[in-house]
């Protein structure tokens, strides 16, 4: 019986040796991308940059060149601070946001869209003076949830919806929402 057993093993250890061997014959296939990549698939169209331009005349769109050196110390030089895009009330259509100079001040335009048109908010005050050093904002996605801070008494935010997220270099700084037809925002410092 001992006899049978150690036979067994045998066989059964020469077959996955053989089993290993054959693997280790197979070519191995370098990964390949089924999706081609696109350029710029995550800026905000043009067209929707000069109806801002028009819409407020007052106004420029923030270029990556008028960033501080610090900000590129804290962030990839591939990102694209200024704009961003998200469905921020729940239409199914994209919405965006873009950072903007008016005269030296710092302002945020959000672009809600609607089925064949676009309505436009910018906010009525400034964001930061933007100095000699540069800008040190960027704007992203903040996703539907809870946002807790600590300030003199303590506040919450709950939303349901995704909003945009305003940071000072890596530190968040405000959250644009909309609420019943309205951009709200909540301050987080």
């Amino acid at each position: 019986m001992n006899e049978l057993i150690s036979r067994l093993v045998f066989f059964v250890f020469v077959l996955c040796l053989t089993g290993c061997n054959d693997s280790s014959k197979e070519s191995i296939v370098d990964f390949e991308r089924t999706i081609s990549e696109q350029n710029n698939v995550f800026i905000i169209p043009e067209k929707i940059k000069d109806n801002v331009l028009r819409q407020f005349r007052s106004v420029e769109i923030i270029k990556k060149e008028e960033y501080s050196k610090l900000f590129w110390d804290f962030y990839d030089s591939g990102t694209i601070p200024n704009e961003c895009f998200t469905d921020i009330n729940n239409d199914q259509l994209l919405d965006y946001a873009l950072l903007v100079k008016d005269e030296n001040k710092l302002k945020l335009v959000i672009i809600l869209s609607a089925d064949k048109d676009y309505s436009y908010w910018i906010s009525p005050f400034s964001i930061e003076n933007i100095t000699a050093e540069g800008v040190n904002f960027c704007i992203s996605i903040k996703p539907a949830g809870r946002t807790d801070v600590v300030k003199k008494v303590p506040e919450s935010l709950v939303i349901k919806k995704n909003g945009f997220l305003l940071r000072n270099l890596e530190q968040d700084h405000f959250v644009f929402y909309e609420e019943n037809g309205h951009i709200k925002n909540f301050k987080m410092l």
